[in-house]
């Protein structure tokens, strides 16, 4: 599942998440999202939107993503 509209996007969407970039909720737009772990600070593979609740799992959306 893509939570953008193509792999070139997600794929921005990625690099930014791991450069820790602020990226807003691609899906309520509402939020920046945030380390799913925040106490722990022990990956920042994680993130998730304060507004929506929607979680970001970073290693599933890589593997998630098309090959074209």
């Amino acid at each position: 599942m893509l939570y953008t509209e193509n792999r070139e996007t997600e794929v921005r969407l990625l690099k930014k998440l791991w450069q820790a970039e602020p990226v807003l909720c691609p899906k309520c737009g509402a939020a920046e999202l945030t380390h799913l772990h925040k106490k722990a600070k022990k990956s920042n593979n994680d993130w998730k939107c304060p507004a929506c609740g929607e979680i970001y799992r970073t290693i599933n959306m890589l593997m998630a993503l098309p090959d074209d």
